[in-house]
């Protein structure tokens, strides 16, 4: 006798049903909160190597402003890879909206540290930050999304 294998649906319990519950707006919030932390030692490990080839070299600030920019980007990146994935209830434009609010977090607490010599760096720096934070963000989840549709559509067994 054939037996018939039926899909098993499982619903999520615990931390699990509370975070598919959980607002978009909510994932916002976390997702600015994961690009800073995820930038945090990225910066670091940035600034030391851009230290250490301007010791040997000139190569001037410039290499460490790129270095600085790849480390954004990439925790940017990485930031909107997690919201998309975790973040159930998310579209596109939360991880956007994520990467912009986490670039004026960076900002505001530059500028309260006095890292701008004029109005016009600061004001740069706030739409590079911006620039490069919203679209890797919202890239990072798009990636996100289209991984899940690929996996749902591969265990699909029709």
């Amino acid at each position: 006798m054939a037996t018939r294998r039926l899909p098993v649906i499982q619903e999520p319990t615990g931390e699990d049903a509370e975070a598919a519950t959980r607002p978009a707006w909510h994932w916002v919030l976390i997702g600015s909160g994961l690009l800073v932390t995820i930038w945090t030692p990225l910066v670091a490990v940035a600034l030391l190597a851009a230290r250490k080839v301007s010791a040997t070299s000139a190569p001037g600030p410039g290499l460490a402003a790129a270095l600085v920019a790849c480390s954004f980007a990439l925790a940017a990146l990485a930031a909107g890879l997690l919201l998309g994935r975790f973040g159930r209830t998310t579209q596109l434009r939360h991880g956007a909206f994520a990467g912009l609010l986490a670039a004026l977090e960076i900002w505001l607490l530059a500028l309260l540290g006095a890292a701008f010599a004029s109005t016009t760096v600061a004001l740069s720096a706030l739409v590079s930050l911006s620039l490069l934070a919203g679209s890797f963000s919202a890239l990072g989840a798009w990636l996100s999304r289209r991984s899940d549709k690929a996996r749902a559509v591969s265990r699909d067994p029709s």
